[in-house]
């Protein structure tokens, strides 16, 4: 499928290929132009004499298109998976919680990353994105045990990295916070659990963070208090 007008000249703006003046608009193309970047707070001029975009601002930018109604499938094949990590990361911040990217920490043996980490009180998400993935059955069970490994020695290893932890995501000291491992995929996947790791659409992802409460219970879980 291919992209329309309107979302095609804003992701070649913010890519910075082969940018098109607004000129090229019809009129009803540019009202939904105007529609989509005062949602985040851009005027027409304001966002196309802008020349450089940071990778959380174009995040921002992806979602509000996505939001609109912009079909996923061609808009993702114009991203790469950093641009994906940060639309994951706008949804976060939308719905309260403080962020932090490509987080790194190792235990003994080995060396370990985390796409996000997310947290609002009491819940700190683990996110693995997956921009590209098969869909297959043995693909997305390989990615939750993976997953839950990273959470088990991130847990593990709370007591020695938590000073950046606490710093970055304003954890609150003498409270018992949660960890979650979670899969986060741009496919329309149906909510599914692989050893207790929730693996969920994008698309779904803020109603899903909205009902944890009642997720919680049968999601794989490690808790501790923050001294």
């Amino acid at each position: 499928m291919k992209l329309d007008t309107v979302t095609r000249i804003i992701l070649n703006h913010i890519l910075q290929k082969d940018v098109l003046k607004t000129t090229k608009f019809s009129r009803n193309e540019k009202f939904k132009c105007q529609m989509i970047l005062q949602s985040i707070n851009y005027s027409l001029d304001e966002f196309f004499n802008k020349t450089a975009f940071s990778e959380n601002e174009k995040g921002k930018i992806v979602y509000a298109l996505l939001k609109h109604g912009r079909d996923s499938s061609p808009i993702m094949e114009k991203l790469d998976w950093k641009s994906f990590e940060h639309i994951i990361s706008t949804i976060f911040d939308e719905n309260n919680y403080s962020v932090m990217t490509n987080f790194r920490f190792k235990d003994e043996f080995t060396k370990y990353e985390i796409d996000l980490l997310a947290f609002k009180f009491p819940y700190l998400f683990a996110i693995d994105c997956k921009r590209h993935s098969t869909g297959s059955s043995s693909f997305l069970k390989n990615s939750a045990e993976k997953q839950k490994e990273r959470v088990e020695v991130l847990f593990e290893q709370f007591p020695i990295i938590s000073e950046d932890l606490i710093s970055n995501l304003a954890l609150p000291i003498k409270r018992k916070i949660i960890f979650l491992p979670l899969i986060v995929s741009w496919r329309a996947y149906n909510l599914q659990f692989y050893s207790e790791i929730p693996i969920v659409s994008y698309s779904h992802l803020s109603g899903f963070l909205q009902e944890i409460d009642e997720y919680r219970d049968v999601m794989f879980n490690l808790s501790l208090t923050v001294n």
